[in-house]
């Protein structure tokens, strides 16, 4: 399998775990890194559209592990988070 294509289906597992726990992804260009926040109730993770897929991944990869104890996670979630840590 390519690296691309890799890239592709960690992406979309970790885009799924984040909705399969309530939170809205948004994609926004502009000047930031991103993260997690809140806005009144709704849980929202917020990722530069301008990184590609490799960077969205590690960065959804990075929040995840911040938000650990407040995600519902699999044995196999767990682990992609921790392959694709820096």
């Amino acid at each position: 399998m390519s690296r691309a294509r890799v890239e592709a289906q960690a992406l979309a597992q970790l885009e799924a775990l984040f909705r399969r726990n309530g939170y809205t992804l948004k994609y926004l260009k502009g000047n930031f890194r991103g993260g997690p926040c809140r806005l009144y109730e709704n849980k929202m993770v917020v990722i530069n559209a301008i990184y590609p897929p490799a960077g969205r991944a590690r960065a959804l990869a990075l929040i995840a592990e911040s938000l650990q104890e407040k995600l519902d996670l699999t044995e196999e979630e767990k682990a992609l988070i921790q392959r694709l840590l820096p």
